[in-house]
This record gives C-alpha cells, sequence and structure tokens, in this order.
C-alpha cells in the first residue's frame, strides 16, 4: 500500500531535482545572474558590516565588552600562554642543567683530589 505512495515520492523527488539542476545550471552561467548576486552578496556584507558597528557601539555605550573585544583578550591570553609555556620549558631546561652541574663538579673535585694526592 505504502510503495505506491513510496515511489510516487521518489519520482517527484527525482523530477523536481532534474528541473531544479537544469533551472540552476541555466543560471551559474547567466552572467546577469551572477552579476545580480554579486551586488547583493556585496549590499549583504555593507548591511552585516554596519550591524556589527552599531552592535560594539550599543554594547559600548553599556559599558560591555563587543565581540572584537573579546576577540583582542583571547589572542592576548593566547599570546600570554605561549610565553608561559616557552617560559617553562626553559625553566626546566635550566633546573635539568643545575642538577647536572653539581655531578660533574663532585666528580671533578673528586679526581683533582686523587692527582693532587698523586703528585705529592
Amino acid at each position: 500500500m505504502f510503495t505506491m505512495g513510496e515511489d510516487m515520492m521518489k519520482q517527484w523527488a527525482t523530477n523536481w531535482e532534474k528541473l531544479m539542476g537544469d533551472h540552476l545550471e541555466k543560471l551559474v552561467h547567466n552572467e546577469k545572474f551572477i552579476s545580480e548576486m554579486s551586488k547583493s552578496i556585496a549590499a549583504t556584507m555593507t548591511g552585516k558590516a554596519m550591524c556589527s558597528k552599531m552592535l560594539d557601539e550599543q554594547m559600548a555605550a553599556m559599558n560591555l565588552p563587543s565581540r572584537t573585544d573579546i576577540v583582542k583578550i583571547l589572542q592576548k591570553l593566547t599570546d600570554i600562554e605561549e610565553r608561559l609555556v616557552d617560559l617553562t620549558e626553559r625553566f626546566e631546561d635550566y633546573v635539568d642543567a643545575q642538577a647536572e652541574k653539581p655531578a660533574e663538579t663532585t666528580a671533578n673535585h673528586s679526581h683533582e683530589g686523587k692527582n693532587k694526592k698523586h703528585k705529592k
């Protein structure tokens, strides 16, 4: 019972897809359509920029950070985090180097002491 309805829906979807595909194919190659779409997208982007600017001004009037402010803060925090990681690595290298020095110094002193005894 449902197979007839399902077949009709599949056929309808296939026909719609073919019709829309053919229509869109023609539009994509129509230079006037492409030109108008470009103008529309440019106008949309201009409107978005104006809305973003107005929203930033409203947020500033309410003494709240804007999206731009938050992005700047996040970038600064990322920079601080990278510096902290670098300093941590340098400090660990320094600590490791200092831990190796006493072993070398002790070995050198005990070796020098033996040499002094042999020279006498």
